[in-house]
């Protein structure tokens, strides 16, 4: 029996400048497969979409890497109401990766095409050098927006406690630019941003597809399925392939696959667990020094509700390095040492009553940038990847930043209910990889929580 598709093309066309403002060239018959990649380490989407040539009409049109690529997409969970458009972007198409020749056809050939938005290619034709002032989110959209034109979401972001300086931006390109400041800014528990581009539109800017994202703000928000969780039962997925109803069987996990978990020596050689931030003013000659404890860090965000620190997955608060008062190490815990020395050197008084980008008032301030380090790890130390059916995911608008719940049973029955502490709960989407082939709707997602626990 053939299987109903699990998305369809609204529309998929190319168009070129160069060969007119009318030319618009349908593949929507033509498309073999298309991909597209999100992540919240880069602040646009790329992909890659194959298209099938059996008349050699990419011949005629001389492809430059300039054309554009508008996409509008409906799943088969939209396709019963009204034909509701899911997903509606341009992107630019780049390069050609590769070209196959067909061995029926000399004229027959399978293009697969690189693109990524629009955003990301006018920011790639400027370099900007200029100041820099006051807060790292304004600066940030101010990028984003006028060197790019680029409208950002800010929904999912809380204030940096980042302000009243004044720096240089050394001639960078706009996002360039934009992510290296948001790599600089904290909330006031030192949790880190993500500057990250979504195949959707924003929630409170309907034109944005670039958004900023906080990781309390992150870890606030609920899953988009709290009641629908997705079940990962490899033999629960195999019946529901076979006999089980579509709506089901969008919630079933595909395949899960845990690589490089709980590396706390990774996490103490980065000084992520105990380090020691030490600055040099030179215009007074003054020394500060303070140490860094990530047991500290967890308590503080325990205070603020955001992390359980009975369940959180982060650090191992009881463990003590064998013979610790034998090889004179600075403490009987991982957090008590410093395992890193971080040394930066300032300037008071450049700017005036501003501070420069690497400078701050008080010893509390220039650990925020330990802190930023230590969540970083954290999120590195607890990543899992997931397979899982795209038309329920694509359909809720769901997008890396965002929140889903898996259940992950100890058994494949699931005679008890009992479910898997460490890979079951609440994720937070940190890479996606939604692949369109054939009738079939995957996507890939790398996924991470920093709490123990299926709530």
């Amino acid at each position: 029996m053939e299987r109903q598709s699990q998305f369809k093309y609204k529309v998929a066309e190319i168009t070129s400048d160069r060969m007119g403002d009318d030319f618009t060239l349908d593949v929507r018959p033509l498309i073999v497969e298309l991909v597209f990649f999100e992540s919240l380490d880069k602040p646009y989407v790329t992909g890659q979409i194959a298209i099938s040539d059996d008349q050699a009409i990419f011949d005629s049109i001389t492809f430059s890497g300039t054309e554009g690529l508008n996409i509008q997409m409906m799943s088969e969970l939209s396709a019963s109401e009204n034909e509701d458009v899911v997903m509606d972007r341009s992107f630019i198409l780049t390069g050609i990766d590769t070209i196959v020749k067909s061995s029926n056809s000399g004229s027959s050939s399978i293009y697969v095409f690189s693109f990524m938005d629009e955003h990301a290619m006018i920011s790639k034709t400027k370099n900007i050098s200029r100041s820099v002032k006051d807060d790292l989110n304004t600066e940030i959209l101010k990028l984003c927006g006028n060197e790019c034109g680029a409208d950002v979401d800010t929904s999912y972001a809380s204030e940096s406690v980042q302000g009243n300086f004044r720096g240089i931006i050394p001639y960078m390109h706009p996002l360039e630019a934009a992510s290296w400041l948001c790599g600089k800014a904290t909330t006031n528990l030192g949790m880190p941003f993500f500057l990250y581009g979504t195949v959707f539109t924003g929630k409170e800017a309907p034109d944005a597809v670039i958004r900023l994202g906080s990781l309390d703000k992150m870890l606030e928000q609920p899953a988009w399925n709290e009641d629908i969780p997705f079940l990962f039962s490899p033999a629960n997925t195999q019946k529901q392939e076979l006999t089980g109803d579509p709506t089901s069987q969008y919630f079933q996990v595909q395949s899960m696959k845990s690589t490089s978990l709980q590396n706390t020596f990774k996490q103490l050689q980065t000084g992520g667990i105990g380090s020691r931030y030490t600055v040099t003013d030179i215009s007074n000659g003054r020394n500060t020094s303070q140490h860094f404890s990530i047991d500290r860090m967890i308590d503080q965000a325990n205070e603020a509700g955001l992390i359980d620190k009975t369940k959180q997955n982060i650090y191992d608060p009881e463990y003590k390095t064998p013979d610790f008062d034998v090889v004179n190490i600075s403490g009987d815990h991982l957090h008590d040492t410093d395992a890193q020395i971080f040394h930066n050197v300032v300037s008071r008084g450049v700017y005036g009553d501003k501070k420069s980008l690497h400078d701050e008032v008080s010893p509390a301030m220039f650990l925020k940038k330990i802190e930023n380090l230590a969540y970083r790890n954290a999120i590195y130390k607890n990543m899992i990847d997931v397979t899982l059916p795209g038309p329920g995911f694509i359909k809720s608008g769901g997008t890396v930043g965002d929140k889903i719940k898996i259940n992950v049973l100890n058994d494949d029955n699931g005679k008890d209910g009992g479910l898997d502490r460490l890979r079951s709960g609440d994720f937070l989407v940190y890479n996606t990889r939604h692949t369109f082939k054939n009738a079939r709707h995957d996507v890939a997602l790398t996924v991470f929580k920093l709490e123990k626990g299926s709530k």
